[in-house]
């Protein structure tokens, strides 16, 4: 079975995986849930285009501030620990908004105050995160574990909008964030039967600052020819995808013509695409998160931007969203893989944290910029010229394949 089953039933064979699995689905779904009916209450109570953009501000703000840091100490100490903490933290969290909902007296500066604290817990939890698997997955199964893990995520993007929907509509915001608090206590249940090998050791960073640690982890990544290319390409990509998802609504309307309805067939083009591609790298294990792979996914990324901002019909849409879902998961989590894989241990909380920072500020950046142009220029203008730059990024380093791919090679 684990033969037919490639790399997929590599990654099950292993029975912390197995156990995580089932946390990891139900946390990703009730996640999904929470983060719909917080937008929707802070909808509910303002009515205001102005008070959503702030209050994502107020997360992503947050998550830039208090990143770095996380980064620094997920290197410095247990990363389990601090993702138990962090994740407690949030759950703490979202059960006090669960109360004050119960209770009518959800309020705007309750909102404010949790959007900026879910940002800055998640700043910990994330680079944190990233060292759980590589604890508990050996480590020639990881990649394929990565690529299991990241269908999760995918599933979950279908799931908890579709349940969190049928939830606000039946029981309201309150119940909806109940079901979040009962996702977490699952989830650190089934964290409770995971089981450390008795060989594994969290390498430690030396105890400098914190400026000196965040100053060292960044000379790693510029100092990895592999890693600094492949963080290039993340920013730029990230940019590219950020803005396209972010436009979809306003593409939907005034180029298709299709509003709302379009709307939802065109993300669950892109989702059905992107699980296709982590269960497809997941299914060839480690020999398939390869540089060269991502190099190719991330042009394919802007080509796939092209034929979307060229499309006049659904159909071109739909297959613009498919190619886009593909080719963006693809270069998303074979980067996360292979950066997982090879990157020393002493330094996994700062490179991931980094690539988390670096994501977050490229969709916000990227959206800002198509969506501001397009104001003045139309949609489709903008996308051309988001997918043409990130093809001109992609030239010089697919020149220099060989050489990033020699910096990840195994040794």
């Amino acid at each position: 079975m684990a033969f037919s089953l490639g790399g997929i039933g590599e990654a099950f064979a292993e029975r912390n995986f197995r156990i995580y699995s089932i946390g990891s689905v139900i946390s990703w779904i009730t996640y999904f849930i929470q983060a719909i009916a917080f937008s929707w209450a802070t909808w509910e109570i303002t009515r205001s285009t102005t008070w959503l953009a702030i209050v994502a501000l107020l997360d992503m703000g947050a998550g830039v501030i208090f990143t770095p840091l996380g980064g620094v100490l997920a290197d410095r100490y247990d990363r389990l620990r601090i993702l138990m903490a962090a994740y407690g933290c949030d759950c703490l969290k979202t059960l006090v908004l669960a109360m004050l909902a119960f209770s009518g007296q959800l309020g705007l500066t309750a909102l404010c105050i949790c959007a900026f604290l879910h940002g800055a817990i998640h700043s910990f939890s994330i680079p944190a995160s990233y060292g759980l698997l590589p604890r508990f997955v050996s480590r020639d199964r990881l990649s394929a574990a990565i690529g299991v893990s990241a269908s999760y995520t995918q599933f979950a993007i279908f799931a908890g909008p579709a349940v969190a929907g049928w939830i606000l509509v039946h029981w309201g915001v309150a119940v909806a964030f109940a079901v979040n608090v009962a996702g977490y206590l699952i989830y650190f249940l089934t964290m409770a039967f995971l089981r450390t090998p008795g060989d594994f050791r969290q390498a430690k960073a030396s105890a400098h600052s914190v400026r000196q640690d965040i100053v060292e982890g960044a000379r790693y990544i510029v100092g990895h020819r592999g890693l600094s290319s492949l963080l290039l390409l993340v920013l730029a990509g990230d940019a590219v995808t950020g803005a396209a998802f972010q436009m979809l609504p306003a593409y939907s309307d005034l180029i298709l013509g299709l509003g709302a309805g379009g709307v939802s067939v065109l993300f669950g083009a892109a989702g059905f695409g992107a699980t296709c591609a982590a269960l497809w790298l997941a299914h060839g294990g480690a020999g398939r998160a390869t540089p060269e792979r991502i190099l190719w996914a991330a042009l394919g990324v802007g080509l796939s931007v092209f034929l979307l901002s060229a499309s006049s019909n659904l159909l071109l849409a739909v297959a613009a969203m498919l190619f886009f879902g593909f080719a963006g998961e693809t270069r998303r989590t074979g980067t996360v893989s292979i950066m997982q894989v090879s990157v020393d241990d002493v330094q996994r909380g700062r490179v991931m944290s980094a690539l988390f920072l670096l994501t977050r500020l490229a969709n916000g950046l990227g959206t800002v910029a198509v969506g501001a142009a397009a104001h003045y220029a139309g949609l489709r203008l903008p996308l051309l010229a988001a997918a043409a730059i990130l093809i001109a990024i992609w030239l010089p380093m697919f020149r220099k394949r060989r050489t990033i791919a020699t910096a990840f090679a195994l040794p």
